[in-house]
C-alpha cells in the first residue's frame, strides 16, 4: 500500500494559469509503481490541468501540436475537403469488395476482377446514390447514368492492390479514406484467443449485472451498460482532486476521502449575453467556439495507461465502473486490446502543427480539384441530339414553356394571350393535353428538352500515385514518456421477440471538449441473431466552396450534380456543407478506428428471427488528445460507495466503526448525475446539428 498523501495540492488555494498551456513543465518527480515484472521506476510528468491549473475552455490554438477533436467547426483540422460524388461511390465500393473473403488475394486474380468489373457496370446503383445523398435527397441532383465508370473501377482495383500489399504486414485497412481523413478496418487484428477472453469477459459481467441490469436512460431497455463513463464521472464542486496523479490500480479505494473539492467554473457557460455584433466569432469561420461544448459540471474520467519497457500497455490507474480487485483479469484483457487497437489510431489520426498535417495514407481527392464551370459549357453535359429531342415525347413544364415563348418571342406576330387564355393553357396541360404553344420553334423547344434531362459528364478519376500508408507516427513512441489517457465502454444492445428493433442512431462525434476525445476505437464482440447493421460517416467541408470555384451566377448545377450537394443558398435548394463518406458494416470480429472529426452514426438493426432473442456487444476504446492531460482516475478516488463498503468487508474492516465519506456517491445520486449528463450533451447534439451552414453560392 502506498503511503497516505500529505501536503500538496489541497493545502493550497486554487489558481487557474492564464496564459496558454504547456504540455509539460520543467518540473519532473519521479513516483514508483508496481508491473507484473516487479518494482519499475519511471520518470513521470507533472501536468497542468483544464478546469484546475488552466482555463476549463483552453484550446489548442493555432500553432500547438495537436489531434482535432471533432465538437465545433472552429476548432482547428476538422473540415474535410468537398469530395465528387463519384469519389464517395468509390470509396463504398473498395469498402465492400475488402469486406469479401481474402479480397487481397481475390484483388490480383484476373478472372475475379473482370467478374468484379460487369457487376459494377450492369448493377443498379440506386443504393449507393442514396448512400451517397444521405440527408440531401432535396437538393436538384439526379441519380446519374454511371456513378462507378470503367474508369473509376479501374483505379479502384489499384488501389485495392496497394493496400493488399499493406494489408499483408499491417492487417490494417484504411476504408473510408480522402484528404487526411481515414475510417480504419480489420477483421484479423483480434486473434481468436484474444476475442475469446474478451467474450468470456463480457459473460462475466452479464452474469454479475443478472439481477440488476444496468439499462442505458431512454434505451426502452435494450441498452446494457456493463461499463460506462457517464457513471459516476467527475462533477465539479462534488468530486475530490488530487493533483499528483497518485491513485492506481489496485491501491486505488485506498484514497477514497482523499483530495479537494474543485469548484464548478464560474464563467459564462453559454452566449446568453454575448453582445450580437460579437456573436459572429462564434459562428462556423469564427475565432471562437461556443462555450457550451464544454460542460461547467460534468466530465467523463479516463484511464490513465503507461508503456513498459517492452512497449506494452498497462493501466496505471482504475477504469472508472470497472472494479479492479473484483475484475483483474479483465483489466489484463482489456491492455492486450488496447495494444491491438493502437497501430490502428497511429493509421487514422491526423497531427495537427500550425499549417502542417502529419498522416498516413491518402492525403488528398482522387480528383483534380474544379476550378471553374459553368452550366452553359455544353462539353460538361452529354451531347446535344436535336433530332432526337424533337421526336422525344417528355412534355416540358408549362413555365417552362412560357417562358420560352416570352423569351424567344415567339408567338404570332401580334398575338398576346390573355390572362383568362394562360389560365385555359395551364388546366389543359393538367389535363394532359397539349397547350398551345403551337408557334414555338421546334430546335428550341428540343435544346430545352435537352437542358432539363441531359446528364452531367462527371470528372473521372486523376491518375493513380502510390500511397504510402504506412504511419508517419507512433502513440507508443511519440507519447512514451506521459502515456495515454483512454475512455472505456463496454456495452450490450439485447433484443427480444417483444423488443425486435433498434432504431438508428443519430449523428455525433464523442464526448464534449472537456474530454477531448480525439479518437475511437470499437470491437464488436459477439452478434446473434440480428440483421447486418452499420456506421455511418460524414465530416464537415468548408461553407465558402464559392469563393475558391469561379462560376456564374444561376449556372452551377453542374457542379451541384458532381458534388451531390445543393449550393444554392437561396430556399430549400441549400445543402448543409457536410462530406459523405459513406457506411462500414459492424460485424463480429471486427475493429473499426477513425478520428473524432468524424460524424457517426449507427444504422437500425433487427432481429433475423423474430421469435428468439438476440444481441450486439461491443467495447468502445476513446483515446483523450495526449498533447493534453485531463482530469483522470488517477487524480479522482473512486466515488462508487458499493466499491468501498466491499473493500471493507475484503479488510474485515467495521464499517460502523468509522464514518462514510462524503465523497462516495449511491447507485442513485449516480443515475442522477448520469441523466443530468445526457441533458447537457444531448443540448450540445442539438446545437452541433442547428449550427451547420449550408453553401452559399449566389442564384441571381
Amino acid at each position: 500500500m502506498l503511503p497516505r498523501c500529505k501536503g500538496h495540492f489541497w493545502q493550497r488555494p486554487l489558481q487557474l494559469c492564464t496564459r496558454r498551456f504547456l504540455t509539460t513543465t520543467s518540473h519532473r518527480y519521479t513516483a514508483m509503481r508496481m508491473s507484473d515484472k516487479g518494482l519499475v521506476t519511471k520518470t513521470r510528468v507533472q501536468f497542468k490541468y483544464p478546469g484546475v491549473d488552466i482555463d476549463l475552455r483552453d484550446h489548442p490554438g493555432r500553432d500547438e501540436s495537436h489531434y482535432p477533436v471533432g465538437c465545433h467547426p472552429n476548432v482547428g483540422g476538422i473540415e474535410s475537403p468537398i469530395l465528387p460524388m463519384r469519389e464517395v461511390g468509390m470509396m463504398l465500393l473498395m469498402d465492400k469488395l475488402t469486406d469479401k473473403p481474402e479480397w487481397f488475394k481475390k484483388v490480383f486474380d484476373e478472372k475475379i476482377v473482370e467478374k468484379w468489373r460487369r457487376e459494377s457496370q450492369t448493377q443498379p446503383e440506386d443504393g449507393l446514390f442514396a448512400t451517397i445523398m444521405t440527408d440531401k435527397m432535396d437538393a436538384p441532383v439526379p441519380q446519374p447514368k454511371r456513378i462507378i465508370s470503367e474508369a473509376a473501377f479501374d483505379f479502384c482495383i489499384e488501389e485495392l492492390r496497394s493496400k493488399a500489399k499493406y494489408y499483408a504486414q499491417s492487417k490494417l485497412i484504411p476504408s473510408l479514406d480522402s484528404g487526411f481523413n481515414t475510417v480504419v478496418k480489420s477483421d484479423e487484428l483480434v486473434s481468436k484467443t484474444l476475442h475469446q477472453d474478451i467474450h468470456a469477459s463480457f459473460q462475466q459481467l452479464l452474469a454479475d449485472q443478472a439481477g440488476c441490469p444496468d439499462w442505458h436512460p431512454n434505451s426502452n431497455d435494450k441498452v446494457q451498460d456493463l461499463v460506462h463513463p457517464s457513471m459516476y464521472p467527475f462533477v465539479y464542486g462534488r468530486s475530490l482532486f488530487i493533483h499528483d496523479e497518485a491513485v492506481g490500480v489496485h491501491n486505488a479505494t485506498d484514497f477514497v476521502g482523499q483530495g479537494q473539492i474543485v469548484p464548478k467554473n464560474a464563467d459564462r457557460a453559454t452566449l446568453e449575453g454575448v453582445p450580437n455584433n460579437e456573436l459572429y466569432h462564434y459562428s462556423p469561420g469564427g475565432l471562437e467556439i461556443n462555450p457550451e461544448y464544454w460542460s461547467n459540471t460534468y466530465q467523463w474520467l479516463p484511464a490513465n495507461v503507461a508503456f513498459k519497457d517492452d512497449g506494452q500497455s498497462e493501466f496505471t490507474s482504475y477504469i472508472n465502473g470497472l472494479r479492479p480487485d473484483k475484475y483483474p483479469g479483465i483489466y489484463k484483457i482489456i491492455e492486450r486490446l488496447l495494444d491491438v487497437v493502437i497501430p490502428a489510431w497511429d493509421q487514422c489520426l491526423t497531427e495537427i502543427s500550425g499549417r502542417d498535417r502529419h498522416s498516413s495514407g491518402r492525403r488528398s481527392s482522387r480528383f483534380e480539384w474544379i476550378r471553374e464551370a459553368t452550366d452553359e459549357d455544353d462539353s460538361l453535359w452529354s451531347p446535344f441530339d436535336v433530332e432526337f429531342w424533337k421526336a422525344s415525347d417528355y412534355r416540358l413544364p408549362l413555365d417552362s414553356l412560357i417562358e420560352l415563348n416570352e423569351e424567344e418571342k415567339l408567338y404570332k406576330e401580334g398575338e398576346c394571350l390573355t390572362g383568362e387564355e394562360r389560365d385555359e393553357e395551364y388546366r389543359l396541360y393538367e389535363q394532359g393535353l397539349s397547350p398551345r404553344v403551337a408557334y414555338v420553334d421546334s430546335e428550341k423547344l428540343a435544346r430545352e428538352k435537352w437542358r432539363q434531362c441531359r446528364d452531367a459528364v462527371l470528372p473521372e478519376p486523376k491518375g493513380s500515385t502510390e500511397i504510402d500508408y504506412a504511419p508517419r507516427q507512433n502513440l507508443r513512441e511519440k507519447f512514451r514518456e506521459s502515456g495515454l489517457q483512454v475512455i472505456i465502454k463496454m456495452a450490450s444492445i439485447e433484443l427480444t421477440p417483444e423488443k425486435p428493433d433498434f432504431p438508428a442512431g443519430g449523428w455525433h462525434v464523442e464526448g464534449q471538449m472537456n474530454e477531448r476525445i480525439c479518437a475511437t476505437a470499437l470491437y464488436y464482440v459477439d452478434c446473434e441473431n440480428v440483421t447486418p447493421s452499420h456506421l455511418s460517416f460524414c465530416m464537415a467541408t468548408d461553407s465558402y466552396l464559392d469563393d475558391s470555384i469561379d462560376y456564374e451566377a444561376g449556372a452551377f448545377n453542374w457542379l451541384e450534380r458532381v458534388y451531390g450537394t445543393g449550393l444554392c443558398s437561396d430556399g430549400s435548394a441549400a445543402s448543409a456543407n457536410i462530406q459523405q463518406y459513406g457506411t462500414v458494416e459492424t460485424r463480429q470480429g471486427r475493429v473499426l478506428a477513425f478520428p473524432n472529426d468524424f460524424q457517426h452514426a449507427v444504422s437500425s438493426f433487427s432481429l433475423q428471427d423474430k421469435t428468439k432473442p438476440g444481441h450486439r456487444r461491443f467495447i468502445a476504446l476513446w483515446l483523450v488528445d495526449p498533447h493534453q492531460r485531463i482530469i483522470s482516475t488517477a487524480n479522482v478516488p473512486p466515488q462508487q460507495k458499493e466499491w468501498w463498503l466491499q473493500h471493507q468487508d475484503i479488510r474485515n474492516t467495521p464499517v460502523a466503526s468509522q464514518a462514510i465519506p462524503e465523497s462516495l456517491m449511491t447507485v442513485e445520486e449516480a443515475n442522477e448525475h448520469r441523466l443530468k449528463l445526457m441533458e447537457v450533451r444531448t443540448r450540445v447534439d442539438q446545437i452541433s446539428e442547428f449550427g451547420i451552414p449550408g453553401y452559399n453560392f449566389c442564384e441571381h
